[in-house]
């Protein structure tokens, strides 16, 4: 009887699941059911096994694998940082030119309209840094070509051209920065000059002008002048006509001529003026003066992309990873 017993206790089901460590078997004795053809959870071959679980969200796969992530973050540091300081950097330097002469900026107020006048003209001569007349010239200057590049823009409020290069080297920005001024300054010059020979044009025919306007007065005058001589004499109705009618056109050629001279002394006004003259002059203020390099710029945008990509890199393994383990499950 005693051994039938110990034969039971050492065969008895719950026993056995007890020593197994299977969960739920007490359950199932109570139910009467024992499932014996349950699958056994089978182990996921992947990089970082012990980690990986059932995908569910980015965020959950970020918390699971944030090693993995923290890993790519660096590694894509690293590289940004290598790009940052091997890549060869651009130095900048700038030039700056004054519109007008020193004596008038120093009491622009007493003119009116004249420091208006100024930042305008600034505005207008930044422009002319990018045509072929002053590019050509700073190529000439620095020996046949241009090994950077360069720009101008006006300083705001203010009557001055500030002109930007950009070249490999500190010495070649300062020295491309200087031709370009230069540059700028002579095409500006030959500005002036052509405007001045258009003013001189101008008063030429401005001459000439009113020569034929006091010629057409003289004329005019003596008509009217023999016209009322003839009619003191008492001459005939159709000889004081013709008179009258040649005084009409003497007339009329003094309003033309007249009208002519008014128009090229506007003509001139507008084109020839020597306080504006005198404001179109530009001059270089100071030395041409490096301005730094963009290599930290370069660095620290290195640094971001490299850990933003990194990050990203990390994050689609990690995700991938957990794919891989929901679809093993």
């Amino acid at each position: 009887m005693e051994q039938d017993l110990n034969d039971r206790f050492e065969t008895d089901p719950t026993d056995i699941a007890v020593r197994n460590g299977a969960s739920g078997a007490i359950e199932e004795l109570d139910s009467g059911v024992v499932d014996t053809e349950a699958p056994s959870p089978e182990r996921v071959h992947t990089f970082f096994v012990h980690s990986a679980r059932p995908y569910v969200s980015p965020g959950r796969s970020a918390r699971n694998h944030w090693q993995l992530i923290t890993v790519f973050c660096l590694l894509g540091v690293l590289l940004g940082a290598a790009f940052g300081f091997l890549r060869p950097p651009t130095y900048t330097a700038e030039a700056r030119l004054v519109v007008g002469k020193t004596a008038q900026l120093s009491n622009l107020a007493s003119i009116p309209g004249l420091d208006a006048a100024g930042q305008s003209l600034a505005s207008s001569y930044s422009r002319l840094v990018t045509t072929d007349t002053v590019l050509n010239d700073t190529a000439k200057r620095l020996g046949g070509s241009i090994d950077g590049s360069l720009s101008a823009s006006p300083i705001p409020d203010a009557p001055v051209v500030r002109v930007d290069a950009s070249a490999p080297s500190s010495a070649k920005a300062i020295a491309l920065a200087k031709a370009g001024s230069a540059a700028l300054i002579d095409a500006v010059n030959q500005l002036n000059t052509q405007q001045s020979k258009s003013a001189d044009d101008i008063v030429k025919q401005y001459q000439d002008a009113d020569s034929a306007l006091l010629a057409a007065q003289i004329n005019v005058n003596g008509l009217r002048q023999q016209y009322t001589a003839n009619q003191a004499a008492g001459a005939s109705a159709s000889s004081l006509a013709d008179l009258q009618t040649k005084v009409n056109i003497a007339q009329t050629e003094v309003d033309a001529a007249q009208l002519k001279k008014d128009a090229l002394a506007a003509t001139y006004n507008g084109v020839f003026n020597p306080t504006a003259l005198n404001t179109q002059i530009l001059q270089r203020v100071g030395a041409a003066s490096a301005t730094g390099s963009n290599r930290k710029s370069t660095l620290e945008a290195g640094l971001l992309i490299g850990l933003v990509a990194g990050g990203l890199l990390g994050l689609s393994l990690a995700v991938w990873i957990d794919l891989r383990a929901r679809a093993h499950q």
